[in-house]
């Protein structure tokens, strides 16, 4: 560029302007020569390397060696130039300071990187490891804690599952053996052979009817015991018709299927009066065997939760409550609550770690800017924090302060 600007010029001007030129002419091929060897390799991994740590100090160095070459033209200008020189001398010490400053900024940086990722993985380990054990530690933990429930005084609940369970049971049997008698019952009455969702009809039909015999029960004994002789009249009316009713067509449908098996063995014919006396001992049998084994525990509790009302839970004499279970989630949030601050710690000390280093080498680049024209450098290096480096309206402050003559 300059070799064009001279040639273009006339003869007697060449040598006057080579040199005039002299201060900055051998900027050019240095500065070619200096970011050429910072920015440019063959190998992907040494070019990333050389852009991440070569850069910003080989431009800060072409940008002081310009502010430098060209304030020797200002120097015939200039009012204090000893102090001009020496504050540039003190600004290239700054140079070389902020680029040991920058290098072992990165070093630190990149091993405090690795201290919060270490420390970051352990966090996380911890609490999978808490996770995994939790999981393990609940079935455990589940089955203790009913098993003491179990062994306390309390609702029954085992009785109104087996009892719930029992009605199940009769349900589905007597649905099976009446389907074929409901069935022809139904094919007479609608002229249709096919009934799809018979058996399921019956069966949700059937459950209620033979829960509603045990509250049947259940109010008869309650009557016995509190000796209302109108209630029990009541009560033993309506429990006959109840036993007369699934008698006839729950039970007899049973023993009807078990007097070929009774005639093949004992050679009798059995009749209608036979068949209901046995019926009314099956039904009483059943009936009396789970009363007494379970529903007449379950029972109360069932008609409690259908009316809506409040089961009183007994407890045994020197029963304590079960302990409540650990919660290791709480725990790990609480943990992770009080290392809040160190998270905060290790974000402001990364990020101070990341940003002072680049700073240290723009400020110094910018110092020449403002040493060639204001003849004041605008910071104090090296940074020792982030509070140091100033915003914007402090920065602008300070520059109206050095327009001002002094």
């Amino acid at each position: 560029m300059l070799n064009q600007i001279e040639q273009g010029l006339p003869e007697q001007w060449r040598g006057v302007f080579h040199m005039a030129m002299a201060p900055i002419a051998w900027l050019f091929p240095f500065q070619k020569l200096l970011l050429s060897g910072a920015l440019s390799s063959e190998a992907p991994v040494l070019m990333a390397l050389k852009l991440f740590f070569l850069c910003l100090p080989a431009l800060c160095i072409v940008v002081g060696l310009w502010c430098s070459m060209v304030s020797v033209y200002t120097l015939p200008f200039r009012s204090h130039r000893i102090r001009f020189v020496s504050t540039l001398f003190v600004l290239w010490w700054d140079v070389a300071r902020a680029g040991w400053l920058f290098w072992a900024g990165m070093a630190k940086f990149f091993f405090l990187a690795l201290g919060a990722v270490w420390g970051l993985m352990r966090f996380v380990v911890a609490a999978a490891q808490e996770f995994i054990i939790s999981v393990f530690e609940l079935p455990g933990k589940l089955g203790g804690n009913i098993s003491r429930n179990f062994l306390q005084g309390g609702i029954p609940w085992i009785a109104v599952l087996l009892t719930v369970m029992w009605a199940v049971l009769e349900a589905l049997i007597f649905s099976y053996i009446l389907a074929p008698t409901i069935s022809e019952i139904l094919s007479n009455l609608t002229g249709s052979e096919s009934h799809r969702y018979l058996g399921i009809f019956m069966f949700v039909m059937l459950t209620p009817m033979i829960l509603g015999s045990f509250a049947c029960m259940h109010v008869l004994v309650e009557a016995v015991k509190s000796r209302n002789v109108t209630q029990i009249v009541q009560m033993l009316f309506v429990e006959v018709l109840v036993m007369g009713f699934e008698v006839m067509f729950f039970y007899r449908e049973l023993v009807d299927s078990l007097t070929p098996w009774i005639s093949q063995q004992t050679g009798v014919q059995m009749g209608l009066v036979p068949v209901l006396v046995i019926a009314t001992c099956g039904w009483i049998g059943v009936r009396g065997m789970t009363w007494f084994l379970f529903a007449r525990y379950g029972t109360p509790t069932l008609l409690a939760f259908i009316s809506r009302q409040r089961v009183e839970e007994s407890a045994q004499p020197g029963a304590t409550k079960a302990a409540p279970m650990e919660n290791r989630w709480e725990k790990a949030l609480q943990r992770l609550k009080q290392e809040q601050g160190w998270f905060q710690e290790k974000a402001q000390t990364l990020l101070e770690a990341a940003i002072l280093p680049a700073f240290q080498i723009i400020a110094a680049g910018i110092n020449f800017c403002m040493l060639l024209f204001l003849s004041r450098p605008l910071f104090n290096l090296p940074f020792k924090n982030l509070a140091e480096v100033g915003e914007t309206k402090a920065l602008l402050q300070q520059v109206e302060t050095m327009w001002r003559p002094s």
